[in-house]
């Protein structure tokens, strides 16, 4: 039962970038969640600048404030990379070519200080392109303030201390310089010599702000979020907060004279000045309270917050100040659970189902019935009926997503009847299967199998009633069956197919109609049945919602809250690959219709026509890739159908707390201490109080 934590773990995992470029001291790495952050941003503006012309594009943006210095890197058309010169009034550039060629394997790093730029060049031969035998050289450029460049020297002694691409440089605070390398800090003085190594672990860094030089902050750095400082003590202030400024696509930022900022975005420079309290009177705030990532929605907030005049989207994330694990989810949930109770509610949120459902149950939430019946476009009749019908609650819907995932089981159609089946159906089946037929393509032992067939226990928890059926027949059922596999120990875990007959049934996920068809021809290579698991009442599969939006039902800015969900709503987001199947009924005709041809990108150059590119799957099993022709006008009528006809939604997860309670105790069956009835009955009771506790 650990896996459930694991597969709510690895949904949820952020991914996050990181740039080798530095500026002042700053950085893109992205900072541990658990360190606690000072917000003091503020409202930013926009106003473009002159992009320097000669520059193809941006890698860095570094200020030194002593001389009101701006310095602007990047390449030229002939691949030169060029330093552009300027003040903080961006009235004339001055170029200069730092002498650095650009062939593939190299790469630049920069720092500035007084007068002097200077620049840690990466060299990497990999003659075979197998990383692991990569050799990398190092060596210290240092321009005069001129930009003429001094006497290059070669990093000594470079083996014995550093490996890999050098991915930030720092001025240090004893003199020298501190280059980041791997999982490395080395310091190196001017003439190249390396002076000390501090090894840092899980970017961590712990050490650095003490080893590195600077003004009221010691560095910089960015996430895809904000802009922040780091101060000797290591305390963290969030300086520019992307989205609630309107900005978007942010590649690099600098801090300049007077509390401004430089930023490049979309390619193209601006300055970015705190906007008055005047300009920001009349309109209204909307707090909208989040508890993990934000990636997916900052393009839209900073869009809605630089397009409205009459509202803006402040983001408070419940996340931030909380390690990025299972546990920590679980306590920023209940940290915003405490402030809604204390009155210090948010207007909107933007939360998992667990926890949507929760505070549903304590009619926390406006009926977002109330604002489709007003609203022009957005009527209920804009949005899939199946879907409305699951997400409704007593004739109320709370909370609305986008998109969802849809969860099911496929099987090819020569081994069963019909789209659905009961558990006693289901086993007949399985009893008559071929031999050397296994159940999954993997995951047969007894864990496997009962995380599956249950969905990891989710469906046997309604958090809006606080109730769980544990004890039901079903659930006793499942639990029996999972019991004839092998344990975990005794597993081989061999993969098996469904393409080939070495697999009865495939658990399947689908995000969009061209995904069921790839996967179609790719898992099954024949005729597929999407029968879902074994159901009495014929919903096997189910729609699996990640994040959903809730209006508060004490806000003061409802109109506004909802205005900021129809964007993810309008018929562009649906465009191209949306995240998941649309709720809305011109959301669901694009994605549909999008599988009907193959894969295109669109030729600008070329008078804006469509270059369509093959699509291939891929058979995990032989490692065989697939060609993957269209779906068919007849197979999109059924799949369609297959959409309409799911009415449940599925968290997909379980949490933490109550996921441990079955682990321990289907643990006493599986090793035959107790049957299945008396499983099922402690974990009723277990679960109940929990879950009562809570009402």
């Amino acid at each position: 039962m650990k896996r459930l934590a694991a597969i709510m773990l690895s949904i949820l995992t952020l991914v996050s970038a990181v740039s080798c470029s530095t500026g002042n001291n700053s950085s893109t790495v992205t900072e541990p969640q658990a360190r606690s952050v000072t917000d003091e941003s503020r409202i930013y503006k926009k106003a473009e600048l002159s992009y320097p012309e000669k520059l193809v594009s941006i890698s860095d943006i570094l200020y030194n404030e002593s001389s009101d210095r701006v310095y602007i890197i990047g390449p030229d058309s002939e691949g030169k990379t060029l330093c552009c010169t300027t003040d903080s009034s961006f009235s004339l550039y001055r170029y200069a070519d730092l002498g650095i060629g650009h062939r593939s394997g190299n790469s630049a790093v920069f720092a500035v200080s007084e007068d002097k730029l200077y620049a840690v060049i990466t060299d990497v031969e990999n003659t075979d392109e197998n990383i692991d035998s990569a050799k990398y050289s190092y060596k210290l450029n240092t321009y005069d303030s001129d930009l003429s460049r001094l006497s290059p020297v070669d990093i000594e002694n470079a083996d014995d201390s550093l490996s890999g691409q050098a991915f930030e440089l720092y001025i240090g605070r004893d003199g020298g310089l501190v280059i980041a390398v791997a999982m490395e800090y080395v310091v190196i003085d001017e003439s190249g010599n390396i002076t000390d190594t501090v090894s840092f672990e899980k970017n961590e860094e712990h050490t650095i702000a003490e080893l590195v030089k600077g003004g009221r902050y010691s560095y910089y750095y960015s996430d895809n979020t904000a802009y922040y400082g780091v101060k000797s003590d290591n305390s963290i202030v969030k300086l520019v907060d992307f989205a609630n400024s309107g900005l978007s696509n942010i590649r690099d930022i600098a801090p300049i004279a007077g509390s401004e900022f430089v930023c490049v975005s979309d390619n193209k420079l601006y300055r970015l000045s705190e906007r008055d309290s005047a300009e920001l009177a009349d309109i209204s705030e909307i707090k909208l309270a989040v508890a993990g990532e934000t990636d997916s929605i900052q393009n839209m907030i900073a869009d809605f917050n630089s397009g409205s005049n009459l509202y803006r989207v402040n983001v408070k994330n419940y996340l931030d100040g909380h390690e990025y694990s299972i546990e920590g989810l679980e306590d920023a949930a209940h940290d915003l659970e405490m402030d809604i109770i204390s009155g210090e509610m948010p207007d909107l949120v933007w939360l998992d189902m667990n926890e949507t459902e929760k505070l549903a149950s304590k009619e926390a939430f406006a009926d977002l019935y109330e604002f489709m019946d007003r609203d022009t476009k957005f009527t209920r009749s804009a949005f899939l009926t199946n879907y409305l019908q699951a997400a409704e609650a007593d004739g109320h819907l709370y909370s609305i997503t986008p998109t969802f995932t849809i969860r099911t089981m496929g099987v090819k159609s020569n081994y069963v009847s019909g789209d659905s089946w009961t558990f006693e159906r289901f086993k007949e089946t399985y009893a008559s299967r071929p031999d050397g037929m296994e159940l999954f393509e993997q995951g047969n032992n007894r864990n496997g199998v009962f995380l599956i067939l249950s969905n990891g226990c989710a469906d046997f928890i309604d958090l809006k009633s606080h109730s769980c059926s544990f004890d039901s027949g079903r659930f006793i059922d499942i639990l029996e069956f999972s019991a004839q596999f092998p344990d975990l120990n005794s597993y081989d875990g061999e993969r098996r197919s469904c393409r080939h007959d070495t697999a009865l049934l495939s658990e399947m996920y689908f995000q969009s109609f061209r995904d069921i068809n790839v996967q179609k021809q790719s898992v099954f290579g024949d005729d597929m049945t999407l029968i879902g698991a074994p159901s009495e009442n014929g919903q096997g599969s189910s729609m699996i919602l990640s994040k959903q939006f809730s209006i508060m039902a004490d806000s003061d800015n409802k109109e506004g809250a909802w205005e900021f969900i129809k964007l993810f709503l309008a018929d562009e987001c649906y465009s191209g690959n949306p995240n998941g199947i649309p709720v809305t009924e011109n959301g669901l005709k694009k994605v549909m219709d999008a599988a009907l041809e193959k894969p295109y990108f669109i030729d600008t150059t070329g008078g804006n026509i469509k270059v369509y590119m093959d699509e291939t799957g891929y058979d995990s099993y032989s490692g065989e890739s697939i060609n993957v022709t269209p779906m068919t006008a007849d197979e999109q009528k059924k799949y369609e159908q297959f959409v309409r006809s799911i009415t449940r939604i599925s968290s997909g997860n379980t949490e933490l707390s109550i996921s441990r309670i079955i682990d321990e105790e289907t643990a006493y069956f599986f090793e035959g201490d107790h049957s299945a009835g008396q499983c099922a009955d402690m974990i009723q009771n277990r679960v109940s109080i929990m879950l009562s506790e809570r009402s």
